[in-house]
């Protein structure tokens, strides 16, 4: 087993930091308002998108034996070797990318995204630095664009499992 940490780029830390302050003082105005029925729709629309967003927020990535573990502030998705038809290093071109259903930098770029390269694609990225993006297709169509430090290791650590 190894782990690769997820560094979060200076622009994530940035739009996290200044997204919470701003989403816990939207919940303290509504709560402090009254006890109307849409104040506390509001405070669980913004919880619910809060753990949305740490549900696919990524910390870690974790490679074993037979399968990739994108660790994140809750939960963890499993991609097992078997599923893996190509893990390669991605450039990502940001004016190809639209994202479709997710965070734009709140707790990293994560969600469902489209690219004119390679489609559709679940993304759970913290940096767009270019040394550090790893596509993985399965052959069930599938595409997940993670990042983490130190990524041309895990690829040729996956490629050396693999090959065994």
């Amino acid at each position: 087993m190894k782990n690769f940490n997820v560094r979060w780029s200076k622009s994530v830390r940035l739009i996290s930091a200044i997204t919470a302050i701003l989403l816990v003082g939207a919940c303290l105005i509504a709560i402090s308002e009254g006890n109307e029925w849409w104040n506390y729709m509001l405070v669980a629309v913004i919880a619910l998108s809060v753990i949305y967003a740490a549900a696919m927020s990524p910390l870690m990535i974790t490679l074993h034996d037979d399968r990739i573990v994108i660790h994140k502030i809750i939960g963890r998705k499993t991609i097992l070797f078997e599923k893996i038809a190509e893990l390669v290093p991605y450039k990502a071109n940001a004016s190809h990318t639209v994202r479709l259903l997710g965070s734009g930098g709140f707790l990293g770029y994560t969600g469902l995204f489209y690219d004119r390269q390679i489609g559709r694609y679940t993304s759970y990225v913290g940096s767009y630095d270019k040394d550090q993006l790893v596509l993985i297709c399965t052959g069930g169509g599938m595409k997940y664009l993670i990042s983490c430090e130190n990524a041309q290791e895990l690829i040729s650590t996956y490629n050396n499992h693999v090959s065994k």
